[in-house]
Protein backbone atom coordinates (compact mmCIF):
# COMPACT_ATOMS: atom_id res chain seq x y z
CA UNK A 1 0.00 0.00 0.00
CA UNK A 2 2.80 2.54 0.97
CA UNK A 3 4.59 1.50 -1.89
CA UNK A 4 1.69 2.41 -4.51
CA UNK A 5 1.16 5.48 -2.63
CA UNK A 6 4.41 6.68 -3.18
CA UNK A 7 5.13 5.80 -7.18
CA UNK A 8 1.54 7.87 -7.41
CA UNK A 9 3.56 10.71 -6.19
CA UNK A 10 7.14 9.80 -7.17
CA UNK A 11 7.14 7.25 -10.52
CA UNK A 12 8.18 3.80 -10.34
CA UNK A 13 10.85 2.43 -8.10
CA UNK A 14 13.46 -0.29 -7.71
CA UNK A 15 13.02 -2.84 -5.41
CA UNK A 16 16.51 -1.34 -3.97
CA UNK A 17 15.54 2.13 -3.84
CA UNK A 18 11.91 1.34 -2.01
CA UNK A 19 14.02 -0.59 0.63
CA UNK A 20 16.33 2.56 0.84
CA UNK A 21 13.95 4.80 1.22
CA UNK A 22 11.98 2.95 3.94
CA UNK A 23 15.38 2.55 5.27
CA UNK A 24 15.98 6.28 5.70
CA UNK A 25 12.47 6.91 6.78
CA UNK A 26 12.66 4.65 9.41
CA UNK A 27 15.81 6.20 10.53
CA UNK A 28 14.45 9.54 10.63
CA UNK A 29 11.63 8.99 12.38
CA UNK A 30 13.24 7.12 15.19
CA UNK A 31 16.03 9.77 15.98
CA UNK A 32 14.31 12.97 15.07
CA UNK A 33 10.80 11.86 16.14
CA UNK A 34 11.04 10.47 19.61
CA UNK A 35 9.70 12.72 22.48
CA UNK A 36 11.57 11.47 25.70
CA UNK A 37 9.25 13.37 28.24
CA UNK A 38 6.05 11.43 27.08
CA UNK A 39 6.01 7.76 28.66
CA UNK A 40 3.99 6.70 25.50
CA UNK A 41 5.28 6.60 21.81
CA UNK A 42 3.68 8.47 19.72
CA UNK A 43 2.69 7.12 16.09
CA UNK A 44 3.27 9.15 12.87
CA UNK A 45 0.24 8.79 10.76
CA UNK A 46 0.49 7.75 7.10
CA UNK A 47 0.46 11.43 5.77
CA UNK A 48 3.22 12.10 7.59
CA UNK A 49 5.35 8.88 6.97
CA UNK A 50 4.91 9.45 3.38
CA UNK A 51 5.57 12.93 3.36
CA UNK A 52 8.67 11.97 5.08
CA UNK A 53 9.73 8.98 2.66
CA UNK A 54 9.56 12.00 -0.31
CA UNK A 55 11.71 13.92 1.43
CA UNK A 56 14.00 11.27 2.01
CA UNK A 57 13.50 9.66 -2.07
CA UNK A 58 14.61 13.59 -2.68
CA UNK A 59 17.68 13.44 -0.86
CA UNK A 60 18.80 10.58 -2.46
CA UNK A 61 19.13 12.88 -5.28
CA UNK A 62 17.02 10.20 -7.30
CA UNK A 63 13.87 12.16 -6.88
CA UNK A 64 12.81 15.30 -8.80
CA UNK A 65 12.07 18.40 -7.04
CA UNK A 66 8.92 20.11 -7.98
Amino acid sequence: MLRKILETKLGPMTNAEFAEVMDLTETDIRINRLVPIKVGRKRTSLGKLVEIAIGCFIAMGRGNVA
